[in-house]
């Protein structure tokens, strides 16, 4: 089964938003006519339906199990379960095609996705990170006459990834100096490691942000906020405050404030930026004129 939409003005075929492999169903108190009927408020037929696999998007899942519901105009997954990317999913899933434009809904919590081979099935995805995710999310929104698979979606939700890297998110030159204050050996690791990272999430206008994200590393800890364009160039607008442990001293202390940081019960810290794209992220430090 494959689902797309059409593209003003020509009403040519769009891109697929919706596939499903190897489908089969039972269903009872089937009625199309009133499934057909807009203004029916009868069930059109209800059951169970199950699929091998199926893509949303670029999101592809297996073994999926769902029940299923329909109404004038109106198809609902309820108590869906999923296996994707070494981890799996529930939630709930509905559309309608009671408008001018057919539109959607989602609601998903996930564990144990590999956020590595998750990331291969979005355009410059592949390596930026890898570890474990878990979270909720949701989304909603009117299926445009767009090429833009997001085009009208918003939603919101919060993931966490856990025992990772991120190797795109270089430390510069400036980071470097301070990290050498810290006086842990889990520092020493390699700086691309982090033990957690957790964030909200909201997506609209084509644009994904968060007021809230939390950065556990090992010895480096990070608190910040920002938000990143799905599509277009400088898409990145990150900032916060980052912490690292390290020895109290005169020598720190006074590089430190060179730095445009603060040292303060064992912990130097000092703002940050994060600009540039998802392809080529720039991690900067808000340092001092020196």
């Amino acid at each position: 089964m494959l689902v797309s939409n059409l593209i003003d003005p020509s009403d040519t075929a769009g891109p697929i938003f919706f596939e499903a492999h190897n489908v089969s169903s039972k269903l009872e108190q089937v009625d199309l006519g009133a499934f057909a009927n807009r203004a029916s408020s009868s069930v059109a037929a209800q059951g169970d339906v199950r699929a091998d696999s199926l893509r949303f998007g670029s999101v592809q899942a297996t073994s999926v199990k769902s029940k299923l519901r329909l109404r004038a105009m109106q198809v609902f997954f309820t108590d869906a379960s999923l296996e994707a990317y070494g981890g799996c999913g529930t939630g709930d899933l509905s559309f309608s095609m009671a408008g001018r434009n057919a539109s959607f809904s989602a609601n998903a919590q996930m564990s144990g996705l590999d956020v590595a081979h998750l990331l291969t099935a979005f355009p410059h995805g592949r390596g930026k990170m890898t570890g474990k995710m878990e979270g909720n999310l949701k989304l909603a929104g009117e299926i445009e006459h767009s090429h833009d698979p997001l085009a009208g979606i918003h939603g919101a939700g919060h993931v966490t990834v856990r025992n990772g890297q991120a190797p795109s998110l270089k430390l510069n030159e400036n980071v470097m100096k301070l990290a050498r204050f810290n006086d842990l050996g889990p520092a020493a690791q390699n700086p691309d490691s982090f033990s957690s990272i957790s964030a909200d999430l909201a997506l609209a206008n084509q644009r994904i942000s968060s007021r809230e994200i939390n950065i556990v590393g090992y010895g480096v800890n990070a608190q910040g906020s920002g938000s990143l364009s799905v599509t277009g160039a400088d898409s990145l607008d990150f900032q916060g405050v980052a912490e690292i442990l390290a020895k109290q001293g005169f020598f720190t202390n006074t590089l430190a404030k060179l730095y445009g940081a603060t040292l303060k019960n064992g912990k130097l810290s000092f703002p940050f930026q994060v600009g540039g794209t998802i392809e080529n992220p720039k991690f900067s430090i808000q340092t001092k004129a020196h």
